[in-house]
């Protein structure tokens, strides 16, 4: 079996194989990092959505948002700088497709921006969608910090963002501070008057950790999958040689053909 292994047939099967499972490993190492970020974000919501929120101050966001302190629950004071929305597209709340309002927020001498709901689509995709505008004058925010989202890098009639770029943002509405983070607004006083456009607060994110376990599992289950094909191949090849060299009836090999320069050669 190991002379049968040592063909050039089965030398490059094994090689083949090998890199499969090589593969194999890599899909299901990317799958479980991505499981151990889903887990961190399920266990960020956990623990920071419901508790109580802590006074919003500029270091806060000064540094990039670790993953455990996504959905830091803060307070906030201060003045939305009014008729300056961003509208986020492409964005679903019951299986409905509309766009996000984000509305800079004056405080403590930044500029942040408030992510304050909901609006369903306009009349088509290049037509923004009306919203209530935001109370005027001061007003207190109760909300969570996230991190800006990437960039997209569409172009897009103004005011429309293509995701909750930071960057992006701003070279709509310079005024805003330099910081990677937003607030998703949760509630404020004094409530926005009511108006013929109201913005729907966001739900509670989903808490799901998805199949990236699983899938990493799956994918280390492979693993061995193409050197196992390999050797019960080669095994059932050589079974199949010393079956035809025990049979007496077994066709005997086909002699080599002489030719004419070989007898010269004799």
């Amino acid at each position: 079996m190991l002379r049968l292994w040592l063909t050039r047939r089965w030398l490059l099967g094994t090689v083949a194989a090998v890199v499969f499972g090589v593969a194999c490993f890599y899909l299901g190492l990317w799958q479980w990092h991505r499981h151990v970020e889903q887990r961190t974000k399920v266990a960020a919501i956990a623990g920071n959505y419901d508790a109580t929120p802590v006074p919003f101050s500029p270091r806060l966001v000064q540094q990039p948002l670790s993953p455990e302190r996504q959905w830091t629950r803060v307070t906030l004071t201060g003045t939305y700088a009014v008729g300056s929305d961003l509208l986020v597209r492409n964005r679903t709340i019951d299986a409905t497709v509309g766009f996000e309002v984000l509305t800079p927020l004056q405080t403590d001498g930044l500029a942040i921006l408030v992510d304050r709901g909901w609006v369903p689509n306009g009349a088509n995709a290049e037509t923004s969608p009306p919203a209530d505008p935001p109370p005027a004058g001061p007003v207190r925010v109760t909300g969570w910090l996230r991190t800006g989202e990437v960039s997209l890098g569409r172009d897009l009639p103004r005011p429309q963002l293509a995701s909750i770029s930071t960057a992006d943002a701003r070279a709509q509405v310079p005024s805003l501070s330099p910081v990677d983070a937003y607030v998703v607004l949760g509630g404020q006083q004094p409530a926005p008057d009511a108006g013929q456009h109201p913005l729907k607060l966001l739900p509670r994110p989903e808490e799901d950790l998805g199949p990236h376990q699983a899938y990493a599992y799956q994918w280390w289950l492979f693993m061995p999958g193409g050197v196992l094909f390999i050797f019960f191949a080669i095994r059932r090849q050589a079974a199949a040689l010393r079956e035809s060299q025990g049979r007496p009836d077994a066709v005997p090999p086909r002699p080599k053909k002489v030719r004419i320069w070989d007898e010269e050669d004799a």
